[in-house]
């Protein structure tokens, strides 16, 4: 008997089933999906669409491309693809349409709408987008003139990460092995990678968005990349720095043992080297993600960094820090003496021992030793050095970054019952970060990296705007409000229209840091400090002095849980509430104390509650 190969038996059935389609006159039922290589262009510049149709076999025949019922033009179709290109469109907003003809035994089909902006030669383009000013001449966000701006750039930016990264060629997404990708090829750098930093970011903006919309696939996804590391990114038990993250890698790399890159050119960390304000920055991570789904593993890994951290720190001086930047993990020879980036540990200290967590005798001694070292050095000197994995390592301090201070700066607005002086030495950080990296461009003030960078970035623009609203929640000061609207309207212009953000106009590169981490987390920031940022006419959780557990959001309803009994929240709402319950009980109207008060012309409610942890809004 003949036996016939599996694999070649699916193939004759296939071509025999299309084969009596095409003998019986059957219609094979088309899509047509329609992209533009760009959303924007110029005037006179090249635009190209391309129509893909498919189905159960690969048709064949003509796609017109129409621009309502004008015709652009038509082209055949190749492999099911047909592509057109024109430099004809006029000023203006453009809708296209692909429409393909029935041929043969395929049927006609048509795409949806792509939208193509054409702006005048001499008008400014940013990332892809037009640049849109107010009538003062002043920038707003690319995207809305309203309030669902900021909450666009942050839903476009997760539908990217959830759903449109690329499988590098590992067989991974690139985010658990690249830093960056070229934005319009989607190929990954060959730049080490940076899960010390991103994972930690990512967390902070996954917990931040759960709370703002109940949608938990981005904290899922921090999930995943936490447990990612825990599993193939941690130093040996046995280690000097033992069980603690490594904050790079080499690009492709599937385990983290820091970058290789380090080893002969300097830039980067080096085989086996950790940087320990790393080891803060996703001990803290592990801690909130902690707090977020009671999972111990993380509680257990956020300690062991704080023991880590607690058992190495040091007074320091003007070129050495609490813990250097760099440290060979196996012995904790230093690589690199310095770094001002101490805010993330004097965060991991200060919640451990708030949650009675470890050894809380030794987090309070190094958290003091950190905190007055940081006043009396950088905060004085301004070297604010050190955080950066794919810098050259450094023998003196000559590279100052706007990162380390903004992010104290958001520390002491955030606990500004922590430092009776928090408003003086916010106000200075701010200045600071605009004579060292502030450029000016049409109203905002956007801000450059590091002494080695200096390049506006989007990132950081953001950050230093959350920075700037949140001293206006704090102190009613609207010349800070208006920085932040103005630099987070220019920081918009980052995200693309397919979610592609880029780092900087000036550069290009899509870093899943500077684009996604790093940026998320800010407008999350920025739109819980001025809750007029967030959409109208829907409900959102915007703002917690405690982790929000778990939250649904129903017309007219809103229930939640919280970490801890005792909180405050923020909410604004498309319904006026009636009631509000803690545990079953009702919660009364008060200004004071535990109770709720709603502002109608706002829509802000704000509860503060201390005996219970399950909170019903209606």
């Amino acid at each position: 008997m003949i036996r016939v190969p599996r694999w070649g038996f699916v193939a004759a059935l296939v071509g025999l089933v299309a084969s009596t389609l095409l003998l019986a006159g059957c219609v094979v039922g088309t899509t047509t999906a329609l992209s533009a290589s760009a959303p924007s262009t110029v005037s006179g510049q090249a635009v190209t669409f391309t129509a893909r149709v498919a189905a159960a076999t690969t048709p064949t025949g003509t796609v017109t491309f129409r621009e309502g019922a004008a015709i652009l033009g038509s082209a055949a179709l190749t492999g099911g693809t047909a592509s057109f290109t024109t430099t004809t469109l006029s000023v203006g907003t453009h809708q296209i349409y692909a429409n393909y003809a029935a041929q043969g035994t395929w049927a006609t089909s048509s795409s949806a709408a792509v939208t193509v902006t054409v702006v005048a030669a001499n008008a400014t383009v940013i990332n892809t987008h037009p640049l849109a000013v107010d009538g003062g001449g002043k920038i707003v966000p690319w995207n809305s003139g309203g309030s669902d701006a900021y909450d666009g750039v942050v839903r476009n930016s997760w539908n990217y990460l959830l759903n449109s990264v690329p499988t590098a060629p590992n067989g991974l997404k690139a985010y658990f092995s690249y830093s960056f990708l070229d934005p319009d090829t989607q190929a990954p750098a060959s730049s080490p990678h940076d899960p010390g930093s991103l994972y930690s970011m990512l967390t902070e903006s996954a917990i931040e968005w759960y709370r703002y919309s109940g949608d938990s696939a981005p904290l899922n996804l921090a999930q995943t990349l936490l447990n990612y590391q825990l599993a193939n990114g941690m130093t040996a038990s046995t280690d000097n720095w033992p069980s603690v993250s490594y904050a790079s890698a080499d690009a492709g790399a599937t385990t983290y043992r820091g970058a290789s890159r380090g080893d002969q050119t300097g830039i980067g960390d080096g085989t086996g080297v950790v940087e320990p304000d790393k080891v803060g920055e996703q001990g803290l991570a592990f801690l909130q993600m902690y707090e977020q789904t009671g999972n111990t593993t993380y509680r257990d890994t956020a300690i062991n960094a704080a023991n880590v951290l607690a058992t190495h720190v040091r007074a320091g001086d003007a070129t050495h820090s609490p813990w250097p930047f760099r440290v060979v993990a196996a012995t904790g020879a230093v690589r690199d003496e310095y770094s001002a980036h101490t805010v993330s540990a004097i965060e991991l200290f200060d919640e451990l021992t708030r949650l009675g967590l470890g050894n809380t005798a030794s987090y309070l001694a190094a958290r003091t030793t950190a905190w007055n070292w940081t006043f009396a050095y950088p905060y004085q000197n301004q070297k604010w050095d050190g955080y950066f994995e794919d810098i050259e390592n450094k023998t003196t301090q000559y590279n100052p970054n706007q990162l380390n201070p903004m992010m104290f700066a958001r520390y002491l607005l955030q606990h500004p019952d922590r430092d009776p002086n928090w408003e003086a030495h916010v106000r200075s950080l701010i200045a600071y970060v605009e004579t060292t990296f502030a450029v000016s461009a049409s109203g905002a003030n956007t801000i450059k990296e590091q002494g080695d960078l200096m390049v506006p970035m989007g990132s950081h623009t953001s950050r230093y705007a959350s920075v700037n609203a949140l001293l206006y929640a704090r102190t009613g000061d609207v010349a800070a409000k208006e920085k932040a609207y103005r630099s987070f309207n220019w920081a918009t212009y980052m995200d693309r229209s397919n979610g592609v953000n880029i780092d900087s106009p000036d550069i290009g590169d899509e870093w899943f840091t500077d684009g996604y981490g790093d940026y998320i987390r800010h407008f999350m920031t920025g739109m819980a400090a001025v809750p007029e940022w967030a959409p109208t006419g829907q409900d959102h959780l915007l703002d917690a002095t405690t982790t929000v557990t778990s939250i649904t959001y129903a017309p007219g309803r809103i229930d939640y849980r919280t970490f801890d009994n005792a909180g405050t929240e923020t909410l604004k709402l498309a319904f006026a509430p009636a009631s509000v319950t803690v545990g079953g009980v009702a919660l009364g109207q008060s200004s004071g104390g535990d109770g709720w008060t709603y502002n109608a012309a706002t829509s802000v409610l704000t509860v503060r509650h201390s005996a219970g942890n399950h909170i019903l809004v209606t």
